[in-house]
């Protein structure tokens, strides 16, 4: 099975200690987006213990999350016209904002093809591609 893997998670099992399980299928973006996420104002995960953590990580460490894992994914880019074709469907998809660059992951994953998209994001994904959606918030912690 294809996964298109959404950053919320590649954070998602990240946090779960599960890195060296990721394979699959991304946008070049997810990479920075990891970045900006793990360094930013943070992300809040709930352990399998059911505990909830804020965490915020060095711009090194954030790093070194990125550079364990990019190399298990292959990628796939969106051209210009791609990008504003699906730029057009937006109205019709309620994408607009931030949910723009949940629709251009939405279409990336269509083009390569994948069986599932893997987020923690129920509702950014709703009505935007053909992909089948995964929610990891709904699967045990591995």
């Amino acid at each position: 099975m294809k996964v298109y893997w959404d950053t919320s998670a590649i954070i998602w099992y990240f946090g779960r200690g599960g890195l060296g399980e990721i394979r699959g299928v991304t946008r070049p973006h997810t990479l920075s987006e990891t970045f900006s996420a793990l360094t930013g104002g943070g992300f809040e995960l709930v352990m399998p213990d059911g505990t909830r953590k804020h965490w915020r990580l060095s711009l090194r460490a954030a790093s070194a999350v990125v550079s364990r894992f990019y190399p298990q994914l292959e990628y796939v880019e969106l051209s210009a016209n791609e990008i504003v074709a699906a730029l057009q469907t937006a109205k019709d998809k309620g994408a607009q904002g931030g949910r723009v660059h949940d629709l251009m992951h939405a279409v990336a994953g269509e083009k390569a093809g994948a069986d599932e998209l893997w987020t923690i994001d129920e509702n950014d994904f709703v009505g935007l591609g053909k992909v089948p959606l995964k929610y990891l918030a709904d699967t045990p912690a591995t």
